[in-house]
């Protein structure tokens, strides 16, 4: 997962795809191409180097899903931000936990508009804090009783029906995001 974050920021940065992630077959690469199934794809190992005797691609169906996909989570992020009262650049840390924050590029998923374009340093990888929060209440009972805390003042947000989620999520659906100003950093680098 984390590696195609990566691929698809690369690709955007190259002008591979453009902002609505399309491959353009136009370029003077033979990288880019269209595929005998019909839908165009980009080669990112050829076959003599793959070990698979297949040449490793991404499609254009992979790429819509990726973007579908960081779309979703890119609103939800924000919807929630927005319930809270708050805007984005508010947030003093962003915590990443499971394996795939591990081998996250930050840089790049600000890159495709997966992650708000904040400082890095306000983000902060925490391992898999599921299992380590489970081993802390199990051999903690403080740990346990505040976990118990924690719990009893959470509050469920039913994403689907926010008034203003499909419109959010419609404008994560281009890259890094319909509005480039909520990507300031990514605007710049792309204006030089």
């Amino acid at each position: 997962g984390s590696g195609y974050i990566e691929v698809l920021a690369e690709m955007f940065r190259a002008g591979v795809i453009n902002r609505q992630g399309a491959i353009q077959t136009d370029i003077d690469s033979p990288r880019a191409r269209t595929a005998e199934s019909g839908p165009s794809e980009f080669v990112i190992v050829w076959a003599a180097q793959s070990g698979t005797d297949r040449d490793i691609v991404i499609t254009q169906d992979d790429i819509e899903n990726l973007i579908r996909s960081k779309g979703s989570i890119y609103s939800a992020a924000k919807i929630l931000v927005d319930k809270m009262g708050m805007k984005l650049d508010q947030i003093d840390r962003i915590y990443i936990g499971g394996g795939f924050g591990n081998y996250l590029n930050i840089e790049k998923a600000i890159w495709i508009g997966l992650l708000p374009d904040l400082p890095v340093e306000r983000f902060e990888f925490i391992g898999n804090s599921s299992l380590a929060g489970a081993r802390m209440a199990l051999l903690s009972v403080e740990a346990l009783t505040k976990s118990q805390e924690i719990a009893a003042r959470m509050t469920n947000i039913e994403l689907c029906t926010a008034p203003s989620y499909m419109g959010e999520y419609v404008g994560a659906q281009f890259l890094p995001h319909t509005d480039i100003d909520l990507f300031p950093t990514v605007k710049e680098q792309l204006e030089d």
